[in-house]
């Protein structure tokens, strides 16, 4: 299973990549702004930049260091101002993976992929 771990006396303990997909996913849908995830886009980026798949709309790296990396792919209300939404999602998904998983992340990098209009 692919993810961080940490070795203890009593054996290993890991998380898989998409747990920590899961927990950046749902920090970034807790900003006010966000519509959803672009789940398409995410697996369409990397795809074709790095070969690796994505969950819930997330790209996650792990470095030898365990510092984690994060590429998210949002979706904005049209209401919402884009700069300001994008860096509210940078810090609550640093906050809620440090917290969760007592790790620290080296980065989150945010793409706004789509605007959602009101209907």
């Amino acid at each position: 299973m692919p993810g961080m771990g940490s070795n203890g006396t009593h054996g290993a303990v890991r998380v898989a990549n998409e747990v920590i997909a899961s927990i950046a996913a749902l920090a970034a849908c807790e900003v006010e702004g966000v519509a959803g995830m672009d789940e398409t886009a995410a697996r369409h980026f990397g795809d074709w930049v790095r070969r690796q798949t994505a969950h819930r709309g997330v790209r996650v790296q792990v470095e030898a260091d365990r510092s984690i990396h994060l590429e998210v792919f949002i979706t904005v209300d049209s209401e919402g101002k884009l700069a300001e939404v994008a860096s509210a999602v940078q810090a609550n998904v640093v906050e809620a993976t440090e917290r969760m998983l007592g790790l620290e992340v080296g980065e989150v990098n945010v793409f706004v992929s789509s605007v959602a209009f009101a209907q």
